[in-house]
């Protein structure tokens, strides 16, 4: 099935010209080696591009649709027109150099044979090049580094490629048929076709974090006890050898596309396409990757708005020419030189864009800022799984040392595309990072009351999403109530510093024995607070009532502490914790900030009514 369709997502691309055909691949060029009509090497032109690095540029390979050069391991295989310095000068450093005149040989073999009886001078100057060469010689190049990558050829006073001529791809094409006769037939796995020539190894592919540099591969047999009916290798999964190149081109395709197509959370490599061109091939990249941080383009915001509108609707948002159409997701992670498959989803566009805007309905949450994303990425919530720096507050980054829990990572992923639970140990995994880095921030807080909304209405004890969004005063559950409590003992012990900087707050010291053991931490935070109060009285008296109404009115419905809180109203605290905080940025909280409204609160009179009184913070 996967196979299947990258093969015909592959046939969709080389037929609109987006990807070369079978027999040639995109490759990553450095040098051009120019010839005289004689074969003699005018120079080895310089392909690179200046690409800007961060505040420096840099130089980086030219892509360039050539000959796929073959998968190589240890044996001596060489390309055809595209190919390493060492198989077209024989040049190789000095412990290889005896290694580099094999290869040249085998090389000027392969050119004679795919160019034997081809009567075009480009032709004649590439076989005249192989023999006239002396294999070890360094060609004239102005810079070594062009060396280091692949080469190409042309002819003097010609802007084409050799390998872009009409008559030499005919050549290479007849090659590649011949070469099929001669291989192994059978029936072809993705296709389904019969006959086909089966291929024994299939090309690497690129690009997927924790896989070799030089490629993966995604169908091997490298053992015997994989192996079945004494068939080697990939006859094992006999798949012919243009489904083979189908696949891989574009996967290589796919993971070359980072931000588009292609994202990467935590080890996993995400790709996804559809079935036909969508808008929602594009739109939903917002949904996963990371987000780009141009607020200074209002049109780019709108357009990102637009698009998010769009899919918060479901099936509903989507165009008329959508309706129809499959989505396909694949998730994919490296372990040397293969690939394991961590995910794969097959579904129908509507159904998707419905799973989707769920997930929108399960994380939204009222934000701190006014100009805060009220969805957060796939990429950022897999990031609130990460440890912080502790002292960054709620603007902390993660720590890049901690690589987070790969599996945890793509098992969020899988819930939020197929709309089922939340991985099991998620809300575990969010406490103990808050416990640990004290780190209450939007996506974060979002993300548990994703977990906690989709676990209730799955397990069939009704909807709350809409509840739990934003402030609810009417809310009486324990753990609910105590972070609202907290949060406004905090306010209280910031109104008595007076504007000064605190070396710790309560929730520094105190939020992770009061959210898991409240018995043991509340009596101890309600004296201290009434300290604080006491010195808020004398300079604030308004705010001071305000702050102790906000208290008493929070513990009315509680009938005292429990001694612990189990996960569910642990993650209820935090909520209630950061309701509390986030509504007194709407001027309605009654533990608005008190560092802010000197001039609201230090003259009211100890008769003064009480109030709620608007604060920003």
């Amino acid at each position: 099935m996967i196979i299947t369709e990258l093969f015909r997502y592959y046939e969709r691309l080389r037929d609109a010209g987006d990807l070369p055909p079978y027999g040639f691949s995109t490759e990553k060029v450095t040098g051009c080696v120019v010839l005289h009509p004689d074969g003699g090497v005018l120079t080895v032109e310089d392909m690179r591009q200046d690409v800007a690095a961060g505040k420096k540029m840099v130089k980086r390979p030219l892509l360039i649709d050539a000959p796929q050069p073959p998968r190589r391991t240890v044996a001596i295989l060489p390309g055809f027109l595209c190919d390493s310095a060492a198989y077209l000068f024989g040049v190789a450093e000095r412990d290889k150099q005896a290694r580099a005149l094999d290869q040249f040989a085998a090389s000027r073999v392969r050119h004679e044979a795919v160019l034997a009886g081809i009567n075009h001078p480009a032709a004649r100057a590439v076989l005249d090049f192989f023999r006239s060469w002396e294999p070890g010689r360094m060609p004239p190049v102005s810079d070594p580094e062009i060396l280091s990558g692949w080469l190409v050829f042309r002819q003097r006073n010609d802007e084409d490629f050799i390998h872009d001529l009409p008559e030499i791809r005919a050549a290479w094409e007849r090659t590649l048929l011949a070469e099929e006769e001669g291989a192994a037939v059978g029936q072809c796995l993705a296709t389904g076709e019969e006959g086909q020539p089966i291929a024994r190894i299939h090309p690497a592919v690129k690009g997927v974090p924790g896989a070799q540099t030089a490629g993966a591969a995604l169908v091997s047999f490298n053992d015997d006890a994989y192996t079945s009916y004494g068939k080697t290798q990939n006859f094992n999964a006999p798949m012919s050898t243009r489904a083979a190149h189908g696949y891989t081109a574009v996967l290589n395709h796919l993971l070359a596309q980072r931000g588009e197509r292609h994202i990467v959370i935590g080890e996993v490599s995400v790709l996804y396409w559809t079935d036909r061109p969508t808008r929602f091939e594009k739109d939903v990249g917002l949904v996963f990757g990371r987000p780009e941080e141009r607020a200074e383009d209002k049109d780019l915001a709108r357009e990102i708005g637009a698009a998010l509108d769009r899919l918060a609707k479901g099936r509903d948002g989507l165009f008329s020419e959508e309706v129809g159409a499959r989505f396909f997701v694949l998730g994919l992670s490296g372990n040397a030189a293969r690939l394991a498959v961590r995910f794969w989803v097959a579904d129908g566009l509507g159904a998707m864009a419905d799973r989707l805007a769920q997930h929108f309905r399960d994380l939204d949450l009222i934000t701190q800022w006014d100009n805060q994303p009220r969805r957060p990425t796939v990429w950022a919530l897999a990031n609130e799984t990460k440890a912080k720096y502790r002292r960054d507050g709620d603007h902390a980054r993660p720590d890049p040392n901690d690589k987070g829990l790969a599996k945890l990572q793509g098992d969020l992923l899988r819930a939020v595309l197929g709309g089922g639970a939340y991985p099991a140990s998620l809300l575990a995994v969010l406490l103990d990072r808050i416990r640990a880095d004290h780190t209450i921030n939007h996506p974060r807080m979002a993300l548990l009351k994703a977990v906690l909304v989709r676990r209730r209405r799955l397990a069939g004890l009704g909807q709350e999403g809409d509840s739990l969004v934003s402030l609810d005063p009417n809310r009486t559950d324990p753990g609910y109530r105590l972070g609202r409590l907290f949060a406004v003992l905090e306010r209280i012990q910031q109104a008595a510093a007076d504007g000064r900087d605190l070396n710790a707050t309560i929730r520094d010291k105190h939020i992770g024995a009061a959210s898991s053991t409240p018995r043991a931490a509340f009596p101890f935070l309600l004296e201290l607070a009434q300290k604080h109060l006491k010195k808020v009285r004398g300079t604030k008296g308004g705010l001071a009532r305000v702050l102790d109404a906000a208290l008493q009115d929070i513990q009315g419905p509680l009938t005292g502490f429990p001694a612990t809180l189990d996960l569910e109203q642990r993650g209820l605290f935090f909520l209630g914790y950061y309701h509390e905080r986030a509504d007194r940025k709407t001027g309605k909280g009654a533990a608005a900030d008190p560092n802010s409204a000197d001039s609201d609160t230090a003259d009211i009179e100890d008769d003064t009514p009480v109030v709620t009184i608007p604060i920003p913070e």
